[in-house]
């Protein structure tokens, strides 16, 4: 058996990787089932309101217009409520598929997604590397004067507690799962190796939010992803990097959700 090891983490592997689980096709297979169920959140949520709308409309004796609902869900889906809404949904849908299939007979989901403890003096590193990080993005995004776009304008300001803690809570923990655990754990030792898999997991993490940023906000999200996958790499566990993303995203739902900076 070949041991893998660094300064914090251990990796048990045996010779090549074809015991090694989650295999490498398997994984990128399941991507494209998350990549679904994202999507179908999303309809299953806007679905569920155009129905609610409806059946709201029945009960006061009112007639149904499908144009009338139609406008008020394209209303509704700007809004930091239905942000949550979305997300939640894509939450209940995706974190059981991740859980599930990162079990295996041989393999705990645990193991897999390296959910385990790791040193507390490594958030002596890795705190003070996040806050570099969202220094140097704050120093940039000011000196390019970056238009931050309707989506985060939208956000500005809002209040709306549901939406903070979903960008602290949930964002993180299911984000990171996918990325960090799941993913990192099938190509990390494939001929990826560890700069492939960095590589390969923050094009996808950031291409998850595409369309909501201006090109330079998405770079700070690669780099940011960049970041977590060292964090996950030195410390071997997926709990340290949920951290930084919470912390992250904490930063940003301060300034964003309750100072309105966007």
């Amino acid at each position: 058996m070949e041991i893998i090891s660094n300064e914090n983490s251990h990796w048990d592997t045996t010779a090549g990787t074809e015991k090694l689980q989650p295999r490498t096709w398997r994984a990128a297979g399941w991507l494209c089932v998350f990549a679904l169920l994202h999507f179908v959140g999303v309809f299953l949520y806007i679905a569920g309101y155009g129905g609610y709308l409806g059946a709201q409309l029945g009960t006061q004796g009112q007639v149904v217009d499908p144009a009338a609902i139609q406008a008020q869900i394209e209303t509704h889906i700007q809004s930091p409520a239905a942000l949550v809404g979305m997300y939640m949904t894509q939450f209940c849908l995706l974190l059981p598929a991740v859980l599930l299939v990162a079990h295996f007979r041989q393999q705990s989901r645990w193991e897999t997604l390296a959910v385990r403890r790791f040193p507390l003096k490594s958030l002596a590193t890795w705190l003070p590397a996040l806050l570099v990080f969202l220094a140097a993005q704050a120093l940039l995004a000011h000196a390019l004067d970056i238009d931050p776009g309707e989506f985060m304008k939208s956000l500005a300001g809002s209040r709306f507690l549901p939406l903070a803690l979903m960008m602290v809570v949930a964002a993180p923990l299911l984000e990171e799962l996918v990325f960090r655990g799941y993913l990192f754990r099938a190509w990390r030792h494939t001929r990826l190796g560890l700069s492939g898999t960095l590589l390969l997991t923050s094009v996808l993490f950031t291409a998850l939010h595409f369309g909501q940023y201006h090109w330079v906000q998405l770079s700070f999200i690669f780099a940011l992803s960049l970041l977590l996958g060292l964090a996950r790499e030195k410390s071997g566990s997926v709990l340290l990097p949920i951290l930084l993303h919470a912390g992250n995203n904490l930063a940003s739902a301060i300034t964003v959700i309750y100072l309105g900076m966007a």
